[in-house]
């Protein structure tokens, strides 16, 4: 127990590092660059994170396929190749297209064909990153992984301040944020090298259901800035984007314990009892989070935007509770994902789906109705959220039946 709860300890200090890390190269960078190239620099971002929230999805499934090959000690479910040969074709086939793509891509966000290029280089190192980094999960090194990847966040750091001495201007903060995704990316892969590979690949049922999962839970929760960007006013939508980002710290508790709870649920997927109380576990986690959140922002909420965004966003205020109301049931379905995953739920993955329709339906009538769109946000988060627990309750009555003696 002492082992475990150490081990929990160092991956929420990792995770809080790269969190802090992320936020000061956002700073240091809006700071340095005049706000012509800093727009270039978000143009590069947004690239980048889209490319990462499809990153994710690989590293899941490798962390979920390594876990079940070494649960099983099934050598002909194994391989020890050391190309990742999934993540290099996906990684090279994305930029490609986003090359391919680079002048439509630059006109639509306003940015250059250059820096569209320089963001497309990154997308097979993020893939290849997160293959490593999928190894290490899978095979129980939750704390070496969350490591790497905080130390590309604070490598990120470092390497903007360098540039930012050197005045090498936009173009430095970008090849700042590519060497840093490379050099870690070298890093987990050696520390992954004696990790056999598993033999399945991406392209299978259960691979493509955890992509599903990961990147439909991604767009459901992020993508209500988009719509409202698209529909609202520039003002409304901005003060909005801002609060988001304090609301979207509930996800950091849910997202630490999946690291560490994924494989073991991989691994556990014939012991119902144990599974059952990793869930209650992490859900209650999850909503204790949520929970706590929005009392903060209740109490010390006017505060806060004072603090760190000044009286040009006073207008966020009353928005903080509602906004982090209505996240209060995706904080704790993304618990529940964690179990979604490791089973390569199919029920869960068309459950997402139909909640992306269902969004982009009430989204498009809502807005620009802020509070409408809140309750819509919520209501479907809610439903996701218990048919999550209704599927996780069909598994585990039949993982039970299954061990229960017969006679």
């Amino acid at each position: 127990m002492r082992a475990h709860a150490r081990g929990l300890s160092m991956i929420a200090l990792a995770t809080i590092v790269g969190v802090v890390a992320t936020f000061l190269a956002q700073i240091l960078s809006a700071r340095y660059l005049a706000p012509a190239e800093f727009g270039l620099f978000a143009a590069f971002l947004v690239i980048v994170n889209v490319a990462a929230v499809g990153s994710s999805s690989l590293q899941n499934l490798v962390t979920v396929q390594t876990a079940a090959a070494l649960a099983r000690n099934d050598t002909h479910a194994r391989t020890r190749t050391r190309w990742p040969r999934d993540a290099i074709a996906i990684g090279l086939g994305g930029g490609a297209v986003v090359a391919a793509l680079s002048p439509l891509i630059a006109g639509a966000l306003d940015t250059t064909v250059a820096v569209v290029i320089a963001a497309g280089l990154s997308i097979p190192l993020t893939f290849v990153f997160a293959d490593a980094l999928g190894l290490l999960q899978g095979a129980g090194n939750v704390a070496r992984a969350v490591w790497w990847t905080t130390a590309s966040q604070v490598a990120r750091v470092a390497l903007i301040l360098v540039a930012m001495i050197l005045a090498l201007g936009v173009g430095g903060i970008i090849a700042a944020t590519l060497v840093a995704i490379a050099a870690c990316l070298v890093g987990a892969a050696w520390a992954a090298r004696r990790i056999p590979r598993p033999a399945t690949g991406v392209f299978s049922a259960d691979g493509l259901t955890i992509v599903v999962l990961t990147v439909s839970f991604a767009w459901l929760t992020t993508s209500d800035v988009f719509y409202l960007r698209a529909g609202a006013e520039a003002s409304v939508a901005g003060t909005y984007a801002a609060v988001t980002v304090l609301v979207r710290a509930g996800f950091i508790i849910p997202a630490t314990l999946s690291l560490y709870l994924l494989p073991r649920f991989v691994r556990n997927r014939d012991n119902a009892a144990l599974s059952r109380l990793g869930v209650l576990l992490t859900l209650g986690l999850s909503l204790a989070t949520g929970l706590a959140l929005t009392a903060v922002l209740a109490l010390w909420g006017p505060l806060i935007i004072s603090l760190l965004y000044g009286n040009a966003y006073s207008g966020a205020v009353e928005m903080l509770v509602p906004v982090s109301l209505a996240y209060l049931p995706w904080i704790a379905a993304q618990g529940m994902l964690i179990k979604m995953t490791s089973s390569a739920s199919r029920a869960g993955a068309i459950a997402l789906v139909i909640a992306v329709v269902a969004q982009f339906a009430l989204f498009t009538w809502a807005i620009p109705d802020v509070p409408a769109m809140l309750v819509a946000l919520g209501a479907i988060g809610a439903a996701v959220l218990a048919v999550f627990l209704l599927v996780d309750r069909r598994a585990s009555r039949r993982a039970g039946d299954a061990t229960r003696p017969v006679g």
